[in-house]
């Protein structure tokens, strides 16, 4: 089937594995027959530093394994220096950097030079650390959840490289907000509880992350339909979904502003690659 087709685009993504080995895994991405197919080519531990020129003679030997290197329009990956130099440079294809990737990077960014929404988030994973590691901390949560007729629902922890598992963990700790402030205070050994204005920052913050940013990036995330014409609609929606959000607190103010500004970035950088985009089609009828 690759043989027949005339173009492809390929993702790819470098990760390490819970053995902390390194592997770079490609995925082809073309139209056949009116049908959108995403084989993925392959998986390949990467034994070398992963320098620009590295990552290139990995992807080549892939490439050339399955004869694409001169169908590839685009290769879309995050934006990490080596491997957009890898593209650019050593391959000389585009590079397109992954939108849901910059988007994630965006508001990672946004709640880092958020002094006081980082101070929150912080005190919020000291608690969660607690309840995880303290099996009498567990049980009283349970207690006071029976006792309130709540369900029992365990706190979430938070994982850096994710940015919604903040989010995760914020909502949460507000979903069992009153039988976990009351097993804080009956415990002995209990780290400090959350203040009333740092349980209203939080519920400023989850409006700004939540109905935009996870589920823009669920959508653009999608395997099984092209994604690319969706990328300005979501953008502008996005724009006008954080413009009319009204936050409380400072802080939320702060991070709403923030996040604007990095979605009118992003916005910039895509205008550029539709340019592109549409400079290829005009070539491709011409």
């Amino acid at each position: 089937m690759l043989k027949t087709v005339l173009n492809v685009s390929v993702t790819t993504d470098m990760w390490t594995s819970d053995s902390n080995k390194a592997y770079i895994t490609v995925t082809c991405h073309f139209i056949f027959d009116d049908i959108l197919y995403s084989p993925v080519l392959a998986t390949r531990e990467v034994h070398d530093s992963h320098t620009g020129e590295n990552i290139a003679a990995s992807l080549r030997l892939i490439f050339n394994e399955w004869e694409i290197g001169n169908k590839i329009v685009t290769i879309v990956s995050d934006n990490g220096a080596n491997i957009k130099n890898a593209i650019n440079q050593h391959l000389k294809k585009h590079h397109q950097p992954c939108v849901a990737h910059a988007l994630n990077l965006s508001v990672i960014e946004a709640i880092n030079n958020n002094n006081e929404l980082s101070q929150v988030i912080q005190t919020c994973k000291t608690i969660v650390g607690h309840f995880k590691h303290s099996t009498s901390a567990t049980e009283k949560l349970k207690m006071y959840q029976n006792q309130m007729g709540l369900p029992q629902l365990k706190v979430k922890r938070d994982v850096s490289t994710r940015w919604n598992s903040k989010l995760i963990l914020m909502e949460r700790l507000l979903q069992i907000k009153a039988p976990l402030s009351a097993a804080i205070t009956s415990l002995p050994r209990a780290p400090n509880g959350l203040t009333a204005l740092e349980w209203e920052l939080i519920e400023d913050c989850i409006p700004l992350l939540k109905p935009s940013f996870e589920s823009m990036t669920t959508v653009l995330s999608g395997e099984k339909y092209p994604t690319l014409s969706m990328v300005i609609p979501l953008i502008r929606g996005l724009q006008f979904t954080i413009g009319n959000i009204k936050p409380k607190t400072n802080s939320g103010r702060l991070l709403k502003t923030s996040l604007s500004n990095s979605v009118s970035r992003c916005l910039g950088s895509l205008q550029l690659l539709f340019r592109y985009i549409n400079t290829i089609k005009y070539l491709s009828y011409n």
